[in-house]
């Protein structure tokens, strides 16, 4: 116990921090799926669950169902959430479906012309999949859709196989923007889920989506009227001066204050400076603005 807290204290203070053992695990990420087609295999409860998982990443998702089709997937697809429902079985070539036979030859980079960017883009958000997930109860079936997949270089998901997974669903905490992912790496389902109440208990009464709009409306407005450059010094500006700020108050400080374009405004008029640090003094300082 006294180990694992040290290495907890040594992983907050050093962002770099590497133990000096080191226990299988994933790398988390925030896949971009926006408007990009996915393919789920199946129609039944766990389908169910990738694809409330997709629609709410915006993704377009294809379904090929089999014979059953979950109640509420048919409700999903009657508002219009699911871009489009295949009722018949799986076929090798559902993995293609959209793709054209135009294919790019590009030898290297240099090669590459802003005329290849349209056709690269319709490859990404027309023809080819983004992920791939397969949630039938055929073992044999769902082999051979993995290997398939390894085969066509597309990620995929081959439920309760994790073998079979390129990527995994985690128990997902989710207040509007903020999303919090845990994962126990497949050891502990039952674990997972207390961890998850645990921390929806110590965001209960929060507005987090208000916090994160508040600075994200702020760090915004910086980059758009004081420190518009994209180059690396103008970057690391910003990240400094926005973090600095951030760290002026508390998570539910920050949450409950309401913030007009006006202040907005005042407040990163300030730069290189800052607003006042002392939390009822900042409140005054951005209600001024809106009484003007």
């Amino acid at each position: 116990m006294v180990a694992a807290n040290l290495c907890l204290q040594s992983a907050l203070s050093d962002p770099y921090y590497l133990p000096s053992t080191m226990a299988i695990a994933s790398l988390l990420l925030a896949w971009q799926v926006k408007d990009k087609p996915c393919l789920v295999i199946g129609a039944g409860e766990v389908a169910l669950s990738r694809v409330v998982h997709l629609a709410r990443a915006n993704a377009k998702i294809t379904i090929v169902s089999g014979p059953y089709v979950h109640p509420k997937l048919e409700e999903m697809n009657k508002e219009g959430k699911i871009h489009l429902l295949i009722r018949r079985g799986y076929k090798p070539e559902d993995l293609t479906m959209y793709e054209s036979s135009d294919k790019l030859d590009i030898a290297s980079h240099k090669d590459i012309t802003e005329e290849h960017f349209a056709l690269i883009g319709k490859a990404v958000f027309e023809e080819h999949f983004a992920c791939v997930c397969c949630c039938i109860d055929d073992p044999e079936l769902s082999a051979v859709v993995y290997h398939q997949c390894k085969y066509l270089r597309l990620p995929v998901n081959i439920a309760d196989k994790p073998p079979m997974c390129d990527f995994y669903f985690g128990s997902m905490y989710t207040d509007d923007a903020v999303q919090i992912m845990i994962s126990t790496n497949g050891k502990s389902p039952r674990l997972l889920k207390m961890i998850k109440d645990d921390i929806s208990r110590q965001f209960a009464g929060l507005d987090l989506s208000s916090a994160v709009d508040n600075l994200g409306d702020v760090r915004l407005r910086l980059r758009e009227v004081k420190i518009p450059g994209t180059d690396l010094d103008s970057i690391d500006k910003r990240m400094e001066w926005i973090k600095a700020l951030t760290d002026f108050f508390t998570l539910r400080q920050w949450s409950v204050l309401e913030l007009s374009p006006e202040a907005v405004d005042k407040i990163i008029h300030t730069y290189p400076e800052f607003p006042p640090r002392d939390y009822e003094e900042f409140k005054d300082f951005i209600k001024s603005s809106d009484e003007k």
